[in-house]
């Protein structure tokens, strides 16, 4: 490539410049009255001129002999010359601030020492102003070319594509909060965007090809970016979306890996590339969906996806991942596109370490160019790489992409340019300071990036441990001992914090089906923040989605009253489709997602263990228990890397409500069942149905899991492990028993009366609580509101004359619930303490 670039730039700078000449030196004749078109029949070059061609003749042979020198030392691995680190820093941050390098070279003139640090402070006083633009290239598809095979080839140019701008995408720290995620372009170039039914003008919707990106950021090690992305055709899924579904149909293409080729480099020095068979691809290419370019560097690496969905959905028994008519809803795991690009080499160490971020300014970017196929309707198993094909595939990639399926040219594809590369999550958003208690964290012993080569280096062994079919060459089989090694090893590795827990919330909220407004959202935290430090949790990353719903309001006061325990990240996104979760247009809260997608993989990898929770779910140590880490501990012994809770929604105690706020509810008698300014949630909703141990349970717990175990989590379930990905060769390696219907042997429920367990305080709003003065004395009626039973009572008993109680003035109401005694006794007492410590919001 370098010889290719250097011959070409040679080439042209003579000819320009021999052009040059000639037209001075024809001026020249006519200034002194020659006659022109005599000089014209017998051109004469100028003895300057001569020279001149010869020298750059000369220097291009030079340039050309020098390249290959170059090449036949990389060959050998022997390295042309040294650079120390701030001297690769000055260097990369006059190469950014250039648009003239075309060559991944260390400068030899590069100076060291004081002058190094010069050109790395003149370097931060111009980032602002040298800051790239986010931009999106828009590409119409053809879908009725899907049915041709095999699959034609695109014709696209970039001047066919549309242009859409987003300049307010500048700062690092901000970034989840500027992504074009709900918001329409800010400037085009005044074309059209197709137009369908749909909520907004994002470029997603225009261009399905393109991810509907939530959040990206690069890994801890620096040798991946990240990207959660969403699957936007699940926004609208009603049988009257038809049309919006089937334009969609490219969105959930993303989910499914192709193989990819590098063919040759043309003219213009691009590589160029190709769609391929498993057997033909190259190695990095075998599963691969998106084209990842570093532009500074000029270097394209070939995306991977976080987990094989398709293999996932065989694991579970499904017979499609997608549906054409869009009715797939319940594959969870297609709610959220995982994937990462690998980051070149020579940028590993500058991304790592934060340093091509400057005042907050991304210096590094990366482009984002989809492989555009259409999406595979067929058998999970129909196209399967060789680590998981069992048998041989039916879907035929010959067939419907051809053997000669040349990609476009970058620029001429549509794509994201100028996502910036960020620095890793913790230097980001830093969490140090006072917790609140004792850090028992030592930093110093803290290697981040021991535990970054332990888990590339297991996703390697069990890349080289997989099956293949008979087609490709035998895999070597990994010693069982070695493989349990590599498998259990990251559940040992050093961590930042033994146990952190991520929530997704808000200063008010519109509930399911946007019936009724929540406006609790500042109170409930600061309680459920101070009890969960209280019980053991090291720290709280808060995804603060008040910007859908305000402008000027959010949770930051209450994170204020909790410096280094809460890290802030404002998250603004919307939710796609708030409606319940049955019926016809099933809702979709995208943004809650994604949210718990991103904490997971931002910050579950400095956590031996995580709990992904709402403020209104409160985790309660029970037996002799005090700290959740406690328990914890012991489920490491008994290598369980998932907890399961119980959830039932708690009863608001009417004996605690103020019982003057009565009513009238569309001539209906209602209680307001706000909570008192001198009581907490814990106190008021501490009255489950049952007592521990649970029986009548709702199906959506929630759990407390190893993030380094979990490669996909959804809301309630962990869907995904480290286990469940392995093929069947691995697994039984390991010594499990491999099933095609996947059974979680990790995992368990609490014990409610000696470990753990969880009180579910979801507010109940005016409207639950109409006719209840008749309905909470009527053993046939539906109380919402909590009537206690006496201490004492155990489940399933129920005499007429002890189930009835008399609150204030008034009697004969039917007792309905139990309260936790351990709360009432030790933690509500306790929580009410350090929020008088804590101090009132500000």
């Amino acid at each position: 490539l370098i010889t290719v670039k250097l011959a070409s730039l040679t080439k042209k700078t003579i000819m320009l410049l021999e052009k040059n000449i000639n037209q001075l030196s024809n001026k020249r004749n006519n200034d002194n009255n020659m006659n022109y078109s005599k000089q014209k029949k017998t051109p004469k070059k100028s003895t300057s001129s001569r020279i001149i061609v010869l020298f750059l003749m000369v220097m291009g042979v030079y340039a050309l002999t020098s390249s290959v020198i170059m090449i036949i030392f990389h060959k050998s691995h022997v390295p042309m010359m040294t650079m120390t680190k701030e001297g690769l820093e000055a260097y990369w941050k006059q190469f950014q601030a250039s648009d003239h390098y075309d060559l991944n070279l260390p400068r030899s003139d590069m100076k060291s020492g004081k002058e190094e640090s010069k050109a790395i402070s003149k370097s931060k006083s111009n980032s602002s102003k040298d800051h790239k633009i986010l931009t999106a290239y828009i590409e119409d598809t053809d879908q009725s070319q899907w049915s041709i095979k095999p699959l034609p080839m695109r014709n696209t140019t970039s001047s066919s594509l549309l242009e859409l701008k987003y300049p307010k995408v500048n700062s690092c720290r901000n970034l989840p909060s500027q992504w074009p995620i709900d918001e329409s372009m800010e400037t085009h170039n005044h074309r059209t965007i197709p137009t369908m039914k749909r909520q907004t003008d994002l470029p997603t919707d225009a261009d399905p090809f393109l991810p509907w990106i939530h959040d990206v950021f690069p890994t801890a090690d620096g040798k991946y970016v990240q990207f959660i992305a969403q699957n936007r055709r699940r926004c609208q899924t009603g049988a009257k979306y038809a049309d919006i579904k089937a334009h969609m149909q490219p969105n959930i293409a993303l989910f499914q890996h192709v193989p990819i080729k590098r063919t040759s480099i043309d003219a213009d020095g691009e590589q160029r590339y190709r769609l391929a068979s498993h057997t033909d691809a190259d190695e990095d290419g075998m599963e691969t969906r998106f084209l990842c370019h570093f532009p500074s560097v000029r270097v394209t690496t070939l995306s991977k996806h976080n987990v094989n969905y398709d293999y996932h959905t065989y694991r579970k028994g499904y017979q499609s991942t997608f549906t054409e008519e869009g009715f797939d809803n319940h594959i969870i795991w297609t709610s959220q596109l995982l994937f990462q690009c690998p980051i070149p080499e020579q940028l590993v160490d500058i991304v790592k370490s934060g340093r091509s971020v400057v005042d907050d300014y991304a210096t590094l970017y990366v482009d984002l160019v989809p492989v555009r196929t259409p999406p595979r309707y067929a058998h999970p198993m129909a196209y399967m790489p060789p680590r998981y094909a069992e048998k041989k595939n039916t879907w035929l990639d010959t067939e419907f992409y051809g053997t000669n399926h040349i990609l476009p040219r970058i620029q001429d594809s549509g794509r994201w340019t100028n996502i910036p590369i960020c620095k890793p999550s913790l230097m980001t958003y830093p969490d140090e300071g006072d917790k609140g208690g004792d850090d028992k964290f030592d930093n110093d012993e803290y290697d981040n990036q021991s535990m970054q080569e332990i888990k590339h280096e297991q996703d390697a062994t069990q890349s080289k441990s997989q099956s293949q079919t008979e087609s490709q060459t035998k895999h070597q089989i990994i010693p069982q001992q070695q493989l349990q090694t590599n498998f259990d090893s990251i559940m040992t590795t050093p961590k930042k914090h033994k146990l952190i827990a991520c929530t997704w919330a808000s200063v008010s909220f519109h509930t399911r089906g946007s019936r009724t407004v929540v406006s609790d959202g500042e109170k409930r935290l600061r309680e459920w923040a101070e009890f969960h430090r209280l019980a053991g949790v090291d720290h709280i990353y808060l995804y603060d989605n008040s910007g859908q719903f305000h402008q000027d309001m959010n949770l930051q006061p209450v994170v204020d009253l909790f410096p280094g325990f809460i890290t802030r990240i404002d998250w603004p996104c919307k939710v796609c489709n708030n409606n319940p979760g049955q019926g016809d247009n099933k809702g979709e809260r995208s943004s809650q997602y994604a949210a718990e997608s991103s904490c997971r993989l931002r910050f579950g990898e400095h956590a031996q263990w995580l709990a992904s929770m709402d403020t209104d779910e409160y985790l309660v140590p029970k037996g002799n228990h005090t700290n959740l880490t406690d328990v914890l501990k012991k489920a490491e012994e008994e290598k369980i890397h998932i907890f399961s809770f119980k959830s039932k929604r708690a009863k608001p105690r009417l004996d605690l409500l103020d019982r003057s706020k009565v009513t009238n509810c569309n001539g209906r008698t209602c209680l307001d069942p706000s909570i008192p300014e001198n009581k907490t949630f814990l106190e008021i909703y501490n009255c489950d149905i049952e007592k521990p141990p649970r029986k009548n349970t709702m199906p959506a717990e929630k759990q407390i899991y190893r993030p380094d175990y979990v490669k996909f989590h959804f809301v309630h379930y962990s869907t995904i492990t480290t286990l469940s990905k392995l093929n069947r060769t691995s697994t039984e390696e390991l010594g499990y028993t491999w099933r095609q219907r996947y059974r979680e042997p990790h995992v368990r429920f609490t014990d409610e009366e000696t470990e753990m367990a969880m009180l579910h305080s979801k507010s109940i709003v005016i409207s639950e609580t109409k006719n209840f003065n008749k309905a909470c004395k009527n053993e046939r009626g539906s109380c919402s509101l909590g009537i206690p039973f006496e201490p004492g009572i155990e489940n399933g008993s129920n005499p007429s004359e002890m189930a009835k109680t008399t609150i204030g003035n008034e009697v004969g109401w039917i007792c309905n619930c139990f309260p936790h005694e351990n709360i009432s006794n030790y933690w509500i007492p306790l929580l009410n303490k350090a929020l008088v410590e804590r101090g009132p919001l500000k």
